[in-house]
């Protein structure tokens, strides 16, 4: 392609596009200026445009060819050899990189198996030195076509981000990325048979709607009326179809296939079929917030619209409910709740004080002592195993946060002790005993000061004075041994005092510390049958082009996407540890995007013949990735030839 026209990068750099981008957008569209523009703003462009022969910059690993069988002939179980033989791939450019790795631009996208050779972090200590705005920025933005195929097969497959201006629904995709991954037997469970696979699917440019769809039937003789799954022909026009579940089924299909080589799908296949609630939501919200909720219960309806879930089975999953105490002369009103969301100036040193400060009262309330337990202000009643939190981006114009350290985001969470029950059971009694803890402590401080000092003189600086005035005079032995006699009772009561602190001190940093209730408090809960199983950290969003995933196995990996969606890299991390780090450092100040945390109870988890046996029964996500996966099989035999 020719020289870029200098006149079309300056109109867009007077737009307020960075001249990288825009020399970029420009590339892409071969030059066409509103084209170019089309690009930024919504991520498309013509499919002349998509087809040109631009240069690629890329060292991409041969892909894995993987052999699946015709379509007539599938059945389920063929997956189940091949998924528990599945190795992993090989490396082929080792060589390489041993010879040239001093020639390789650091500005250039580079494939994560280039990453991996090169020690791209040697280890967790390295990696937390290094800036934390240099690792939060996505790679730099290159003209980089990116491969449909995975560098690696054991890759996770990412969510490409919409442009900033679409900045919300981004954080709807990611959701429902973390939704396919850990309730994927649920997702899976109604089977439509044909999911009406197109080979631009991922790209979220169209949607069509499967072969089969949901058809409201009523029994003549209960009058009663169900949804059935019926031929697309038989439906009725005015019955509502679950389109996002269908979408949520695509991208399960790949996603919990060992054997899929996608490596990318667009966050648009989920903003193309948002209901009308949630597209309203997202015209007037201003923050992430403020729709997601709509988004969560346009999930929700759309799962129990499908037969063969139990009554309120969905609801639970997604929805806790709490208890809320408007005034103090006001009975408790039960709520339910999608997320919770803290405000930057809400921040505090760890996730457990955040919630305190919602859901336990003031340590100086002394009405929190009294029996009735009906009014013991704020508690959560019912919490659902997918947990969503979501820390508000800063305002415009505020003076923002500074905390030094950040917020420790725990890789376990036990939300169970800001139940009702637990409140009521456990923690009324900690809180009152940190309060008689706190009195006494003041007390025995005082006693201290008591002894050390009476009107504003030093006593035991006046008996040492004392004592060597009358050794040295010879006077009189016995006001000396009297004087000795003070000095050692002294001592003692002093040493008792200071050890009834220490052992206050103790039990507020232990058995009744509320702000870091792992030492102690939950042991204690899981003792009396409050506390069940652990939440477990599997998805932290720090913006929607840098986030950390977590794969069933415990296994965390960073993905970081380009602004524009030109390029992203996968990346492993050698530690769960690097994840918290990395949180504590980018909630030192408020952040320019929305963080979203996603919790999963751990007993909520499916294994993987669960998984597996999911995935077989349901053919039309089987179909799907198979369909998917011959495209990309094909594109491998069309790069082989080329």
């Amino acid at each position: 392609m020719g020289e870029l026209n200098e006149n079309s990068i300056n109109s867009l750099i007077e737009m307020g596009i960075p001249r990288d981008i825009a020399i970029d957008a420009l590339s892409r569209a071969n030059g066409n200026l509103e084209a170019a523009v089309n690009f930024i703003f919504s991520n498309e462009l013509p499919a002349e445009a998509e087809n040109s022969d631009i240069e690629i910059i890329s060292y991409k690993e041969k892909a894995n060819h993987v052999e699946i069988s015709n379509k007539e002939s599938f059945q389920p179980g063929d997956l189940t050899e091949v998924i528990a033989n599945q190795q992993p791939l090989q490396p082929e450019f080792q060589n390489y990189v041993n010879d040239n790795s001093e020639n390789i631009d650091s500005n250039c996208y580079v494939s994560d198996k280039i990453v991996d050779n090169m020690d791209y972090y040697s280890s967790d200590s390295d990696y937390i030195t290094n800036s934390v705005t240099d690792n939060l920025l996505p790679p730099s933005y290159q003209i980089v076509k990116h491969s449909d195929h995975k560098s690696r097969l054991r890759d996770p497959t990412v969510i490409l981000p919409l442009p900033p201006n679409s900045m919300i629904e981004n954080y709807f995709a990611l959701y429902s990325l973390c939704i396919t991954n850990y309730l994927p037997h649920i997702i899976m469970r109604p089977d439509f048979k044909d999911l009406s696979f197109t080979e631009d699917w991922f790209k979220g440019s169209s949607f069509s709607k499967p072969k089969n769809v949901l058809k409201s039937v009523t029994d003549e003789t209960t009058s009663k009326s169900t949804m059935k799954i019926c031929p697309i022909e038989d439906m009725n026009q005015d019955d509502d179809q679950p389109e996002l579940l269908w979408q949520l089924q695509k991208l399960s299909s790949i996603v919990n296939s060992t054997m899929s080589e996608r490596a990318y799908v667009c966050a648009k296949i989920f903003s193309v079929i948002l209901d009308q609630q949630s597209q309203i939501r997202l015209a007037e919200a201003d923050h992430l917030n403020e729709v997601l909720p709509s988004f969560i219960k346009y999930l929700v309806v759309n799962l129990e619209s499908c037969p063969g879930f139990e009554e309120d089975e969905i609801r639970k999953l997604f929805i806790s409910s709490a208890f809320y105490t408007p005034s103090d002369d006001q009975a408790p009103i039960t709520t339910l709740l999608s997320l919770f969301h803290f405000l930057p100036d809400e921040y505090d040193s760890n996730l457990y004080k955040m919630f305190n400060v919602l859901l336990y009262p003031d340590e100086n309330d002394s009405d929190y002592e009294s029996g009735d337990e009906s009014e013991q202000g704020n508690s959560l009643g019912d919490i659902s195993p997918i947990l969503s939190i979501v820390f508000d981006e800063a305002e415009e114009g505020s003076s923002g946060i500074s905390l030094p350290e950040g917020v420790e985001v725990p890789l376990e969470f036990f939300p169970q002790i800001y139940t009702k029950d637990c409140k009521n059971k456990l923690i009324k009694h900690i809180i009152a005993k940190r309060k008689d803890a706190q009195f006494k402590s003041k007390e025995i401080l005082n006693d201290i000061n008591s002894i050390k000092s009476f009107q504003g003189k030093d006593i035991l600086k006046f008996i040492n004075s004392s004592l060597e005035y009358l050794e040295r005079d010879n006077k009189s032995d016995n006001i000396t041994e009297e004087l000795l006699k003070i000095k050692n009772d002294m001592a003692i009561v002093k040493t008792q005092k200071m050890n009834e602190y220490r052992d206050l001190a103790q039990k507020l940093q232990n058995e009744w510390n509320i702000s870091n209730p792992e030492t102690h408090i939950v042991e204690t809960g899981r003792k009396l049958g409050l506390i069940g199983e652990p939440y477990l950290l599997v998805m932290a969003v720090l913006s929607p082009y840098s986030y950390y995933i977590r794969e069933r196995t415990g296994k965390w990996n960073l993905v970081q996407c380009s602004t524009t969606g030109g390029d992203f890299d996968v990346r492993e991390c050698s530690s769960e540890l690097e994840v918290k780090d990395t949180i504590k450092q980018a909630t030192r100040h408020a952040s320019e995007t929305p963080l979203m945390f996603m919790y999963c109870r751990r007993d909520v988890i499916p294994e993987e013949y669960e998984i597996r046996k999911s995935f077989e029964s349901n053919s039309g996500c089987l179909n799907f990735f198979k369909e998917d996966q011959l495209v990309l099989n094909k594109m491998n035999n069309s790069d082989e030839n080329i």
